[in-house]
């Protein structure tokens, strides 16, 4: 019973050295971003975003719709990683 104990926990601590190097490697792996803000005054489309941003690798993380006295602004920020 005493061996089957020591096993148990060796299993256990291999497990955490293993979650503790996945969390290492990715903190270390973990990169910078650029931002970039685009506006205009009408919705633009999945297709014109894919050609003029996704192409370059930007990803779309926020839009927003803002009120410009009786018209509306709809703004659009991207990310992608530093070269």
């Amino acid at each position: 019973m005493r061996k089957f104990k020591i096993m148990k926990n060796k299993t256990k601590q291999l497990i955490m050295a293993g979650f503790a190097t996945l969390i290492i490697a990715g903190c270390a792996t973990a990169s910078s971003w650029e931002y970039r803000t685009f506006a205009s005054d009408h919705r633009e489309g999945q297709a014109f975003l894919d050609n003029h941003f996704g192409n370059s690798g930007w990803e779309l993380v926020s839009m927003n719709c803002v009120a410009k006295g009786t018209n509306f602004e709809y703004q659009y920020i991207f990310k992608r990683p530093k070269k």
